[in-house]
Order: C-alpha cells, then structure tokens, then sequence
C-alpha cells in the first residue's frame, strides 16, 4: 500500500519543497503602504489587552480615520504578531511566518476540497494527483505573492482559509450540517474581511451543480425556479448569518471611514475591463503593480467597457455551456466561483477601481476551471491513447513547466517587495500615471539620502495630485532634510489646509515645530491629531516627549542633555549636538557629535554637524575636513555637500 502511494507523497514533497523555497526570500520583506498605519504606526495593536476593544471600536483598526473600517479579526492577528515579537516595534518576520501557515494550512483544505469535489463530477484514482496539482499551480501563482507579501492583505488570505474550511466541514461531515457548524468558519472570517459571506452562494451554486445535479438551462425553466427556492430555504441559515453580519459590518465601521469618492455607476462600468485585467494576470502575470493607476471609466460609451462587457458575456456563456454536461460542470463551478467571489469588490466602490490582492480568493475558481480542463486532457489521453505513455508525460510535464514557472516568477516579485525602493520603482514603472507611487518611491529615495532625486519624485507626483496632503508632508520633510527650512512650514501648513482630518499632518508638523523649540505649537497640533487619531503612534510618543520636556522646563537642550546622560547612544549624543547647535553652542556640539561618532564611526550626520558647527565658528579647515569625511560616507548626502560648499566658499573668501 505504501508503495502504490509513494508517487503521490513524491509529488507532495515536491510541491511542498518548491513552494518554501520559493517564499524562502520573503519572511523579512518590510512593511508597505496601509501596513503602516494597520500595523507600524497603530498603538491599539501594542497590547494583547485591547484585544476585546477591538471588537467594539473600529478606530483601532488604523491610525487613520478614512481607513478605520471595522475588521476586529484582523487587528487581532496583528496584536498576536506584535506579541510574538517582543520587541517595541511590530518586526515584519513574525507577521509574514504567521501569514505563511496560514497559507499552508489553505493549501491543506484545498487538496481536500478539490478532492471531493472532482471525486463526486468523476470518480478516478488520478484525482488525488490532480488536486494535487491544482493546489500546488495555486500556492505557487505568481499573482498570490501579492497577498502573501502585502502584510494587512492577511484579510485576504485568512478569510479565504476560513471560506474553504467551511466547505470542507461540509462536503466531509454531512451529520453536522443540521447543526450548521460549517458556518462557523465563515463568522470567524468574516471578521477578518467581509467577502466571507460568499460562502452563502458558493455553496448554493456548488448543491445544484453536484449535489441536485443541475445546469443552469435548467435551473432557468419552471421546475428549476423551485429548485432554486427549495435549496435556498435549505440554505437560508447560512444566507442570513451573512446579511446579519453585513449589518453589524455596516454599522461598526467608523462614521470617518470613506472607502471611495468614485460614484457607484463610474465604478461599476469599470468593473468588466478590471475582469479582463484579472483573468491576463491569470494566464500570464506580468503586469502585476503594487498600486495600479486605472482610474474608473467616466462614460458607458467607452470602448472598454464594450471590451470588458462582451468579455464577461463570453465568460457566462462558457459557464452556462459548461453547466449542462456533468463531466464539465467543474469549469462552471469554478468560472461562477470566480465571478461572485469578486461580486462584493465589483459593486461597493472602494478606493481603488482594482488592486491585484484581491483576486486570491476569486483566483481558487479559475483554478478548480483550468484544472479540471488538464483532468479532462489526462482522462481522454488515458482512454483513447492508452498505448502511448509519452502523451501522459508530455501533459504532466507541461504542468511541472508552468507551475515551475509561476515558482521563479514568486521569488522575482518577493524580491521586488524586499524594499520600498524596489516596490515603488516597479510601481511607477507599471503605473506611471499613479501618483501616489511616484510619492511613495520619492519617500524611498528620501530613506537613503537622495533628496535631490526623492524631491523630483514629488514634484511628478504633484503634477497628477496636486491636491494630495501626504505628497505636501514629504516635500516638506524633504527640504528640511536638505536644510530648507525657510520653504518647510508653508508646506506642512497646505497639507493641514488640504485635508485637516489626516492625522499624519499633525505628526509631522507638530515633530518639525519640536525641532525648531517651538514646543507651544508643537503641543497645539499634537493634542489636534489626536483628537482626529488617538491610536496614532507618533502622535502618542510625541505627545510623551513634550510633557517631559514640560517637566524639565520646556527646554529642549535639557532634555537632550538628559537623554544622552541617561542613554548615551550614538543617535542621543547626535540630538544633544543638534540642541546645543541650536542654542549657538558651536563648541558643544562638535563635543556632542565626536562622542557620537565614538560609538559608531560610519554617521555622516554627527560630520555634518561638525561641519556647519566649524562653519558658524569660520573655521573653514576643520569644516573641509568633517564634511569630506562626511561625504566618504555618503556620497549623496545634500545637505552635506551644501555646508561642505559654504566651508570651501568661505576659506576662498578669506584667504
């Protein structure tokens, strides 16, 4: 027996193998896009205690009011992961083990499920490697490392495992379903995103397919109308768990939380086109973008959504086809599954007209299609070609071929998503007209000290949002970074004008007016953003520092002083040098920044301290020397080589 099973275990191991290896340089990718402010910047998830507010409060969902919908099992999974931790800060490892699991665990449920369900359209030996395959083409597709590696996009990929936990339960335990324990999964994932609720027509579909053994021609005539009733009062426990939870969903979600300005009707012409979109990525998944910048068709009269129309017509029509042959009905079950799954993001607007995470979950039904079309090839070789065993091969190994190929296409993008730099480079070159990605590739640039190159990013991004406070926060962050300050404050002071609910303006406004010891102010806006945000990270630490340096006086060099005594650390001895440059102590803070270079040798910014501190002092020789120094170091470092400048300017001068 063990040995008759020894291929299938084989090809397991195989499977089993490709797909660690091909996730095994994702676990300390970063955190991206809305991980910051679900994760990186949200205090609510710092405690296992706010765990049971999770439930109550949507506004510890995100640190940002727009965002603050109401998805308690999610925000749950992040406060585990910020525990497994340890550490002060959420460490992307943990959160991207715990999301692999899972994954595994999908991968489990499936084979079962695509196992029975094969099993019951035509019952064969070759089904276990089939399903087999089918999950290992799913595990392995190029387009799931979206999810896999966009942390939050865990919604995604739990409440799907939570969607064929269900079916599993009640494909294999026909005893419980009177008790309806297979709804329980669909509750649990349900708070961890909303689509769950599918579950309720997919198994409706999936019981007149299979169970009652109809096509859809004859679900459409008059004893089909009853069929369809029966089956829908059977199922009518299920269906109004979902319409409960679509109501608790409703009214939990923060009275902040806007998910789109597009209008319903904009959005939903757009939707055939982004369904063609899905489908290219399906077969060939080469245009897959981060943060795409499709923007929702203005009128039906565009040639896309006659495009994007006749598409999804040809598509239903298969699936209808499809339908009336029970040997071919997986491929209708599998092309509806696809359909209804993406139903919930095709008719609610939601901020983006597309995002490539959303197809996991609709991606299992194109899955179940194409995979039981290869049954069909393998089934039809084995009967009419029976002698011929290099066709049985030729067919398996193209299989080998493309699930090999969706392995190395896998690693390439988990390579892709192993940096802001590398993440927001590949998205303005997919979506050039996104301007939020230029943003964002700008703050990569930033993150490494190229200002100049991080500052025309921006200014691309403002000529598509020129209404954007974000985009304002970076130019302003980044011409302070370059030692502009006389621009700085016009820009925070837009942002705040532009969208005065964003709490990120009030973060970084009231940080900027700390460092220039206007700390009145900065309390002013701390204690503003946290009126819009009180979970908001950076407006809570903040909040902490001004109150002590309340208590020290409200003097920002004794504070500095204090910190560097107390925690003698290269970045302390940095700030307590840029405190005493600011009080004109030139002298102590060139001490304060060798000390900090005593503890780490390569920080270009204790160099420029020293710099512009021997510059203020007119000695232009020392200044040359700190700042080439520097600039070994760094050789992009602007507001180095600009204080570097003044140095050389100022020895010519005064020769």
């Amino acid at each position: 027996m063990l040995k008759k099973e020894l291929p299938f275990y084989a090809l397991l191991l195989i499977i089993v193998s490709i797909l660690i290896l091909s996730y095994s340089n994702h676990f300390n990718n970063p955190f991206h896009f809305d991980d910051m402010h679900t994760i990186h910047g949200n205090k609510a998830i710092q405690s296992l205690k706010n765990i049971p507010q999770f439930f109550k409060d949507a506004s510890t969902f995100s640190s940002l009011p727009a965002n603050q919908i109401y998805r308690p099992g999610v925000t749950t999974l992040n406060a585990i992961d910020f525990w497994l931790g340890g550490q002060p800060i959420p460490i992307p490892f943990y959160y991207h083990l715990s999301i692999f699991i899972s994954y595994l665990f999908l991968g489990v449920f499936l084979f079962l499920f695509f196992l029975k369900l094969f099993n019951q359209t035509f019952a064969h030996s070759w089904n276990k490697y089939i399903a087999l395959l089918g999950v290992g083409f799913y595990l392995l597709h190029t387009a799931n490392s979206e999810t896999v590696n966009y942390i939050i996009a865990r919604s995604d990929s739990f409440s799907t495992l939570m969607i064929i936990i269900s079916f599993v339960i009640y494909l294999y335990k026909p005893n419980w379903r009177n008790k309806l324990i297979y709804i329980i999964p669909v509750i649990i994932g349900f708070f961890v995103k909303e689509p769950t609720i599918m579950v309720a027509p997919l198994l409706l579909t999936y019981y007149l397919f299979f169970e009652k053994n109809q096509s859809i021609p004859q679900l459409l005539s008059k004893n089909g109308f009853k069929e369809i009733f029966n089956s829908f009062i059977k199922f009518s426990p299920v269906f109004i768990v979902a319409v409960l939870l679509f109501i608790l969903s409703s009214k939990m979600s923060s009275d902040t939380f806007t998910p789109s300005a597009t209008s319903r009707f904009n959005y939903i012409i757009t939707q055939p086109i982004v369904i063609v979109h899905y489908v290219n990525n399906f077969i060939l998944p080469i245009d897959l973008s981060a943060d795409t910048d499709w923007t929702a068709l203005q009128s039906i009269g565009d040639i896309r959504v006659l495009i994007g129309g006749m598409f999804l017509i040809a598509l239903i029509a298969i699936a209808v086809m499809t339908s009336k042959n029970k040997m071919f009905r997986p491929i209708s079950f599998g092309i509806f599954w696809f359909l209804l799954a993406l139903l919930p993001t095709s008719i609610i607007p939601l901020a983006e007209v597309l995002n490539d995470h959303r197809t996991f979950f609709p991606y299992i039904g194109l899955v179940i299609a194409i995979t039981w079309v290869f049954a069909l090839m393998a089934y039809k070789i084995a009967f009419q070609y029976a002698g011929k065993a290099k066709l049985k091969w030729s067919l398996f190994s193209i299989a080998c071929i493309i699930i090999s190929a969706h392995a190395y296409g896998t690693y390439q993008r988990n390579k892709i998503w192993s940096s802001g730099e590398s993440l927001w480079h590949d998205v303005t070159i997919k979506s050039p007209k996104n301007g939020r990605g230029l943003m964002n590739y700008g703050v990569a640039l930033m993150a490494r000290g190229d200002y100049k190159s991080a500052l025309n990013s921006f200014e691309k991004a403002l000529t598509l949002l020129p209404n954007y406070s974000n985009l304002y926060i970076n130019i302003a962050v980044c011409k302070s970074a370059m030692g502009l300050n006389t621009e700085v404050e016009s820009y925070y002071q837009k942002a705040v004008l532009l969208n005065p609910n964003n709490p990120e303006c009030y973060s970084f406004y009231a940080n900027w007016l700390k460092s220039q010891a206007r700390l009145n102010e900065s309390m002013e806006f701390t204690k503003k953003g946290l009126e819009i945000s009180n979970v908001h990270l950076g407006l809570n630490k903040l909040l902490a520092e001004l109150n002590e340096l309340s208590v020290v006086g409200d003097n920002p060099l004794a504070i500095a002083e204090k910190k560097a005594m107390n925690n003698p650390t290269a970045d302390n001895y940095l700030n307590l040098s840029l405190a005493y440059y600011q009080n004109g102590l030139y002298e102590k803070c060139i001490e304060a920044a060798n000390e900090a270079l005593k503890i780490k040798s390569d920080f270009p910014e204790a160099y420029n301290n020293i710099c512009t501190s021997y510059n203020m002092l007119k000695n232009w020789d020392k200044a040359i020397e700190a700042g080439e120094k520097g600039l070994m170091l760094r050789s992009d470092y602007e507001l180095l080589k600009n204080n570097l400048t003044i140095a050389k300017k100022g020895k010519t001068e005064n020769k």
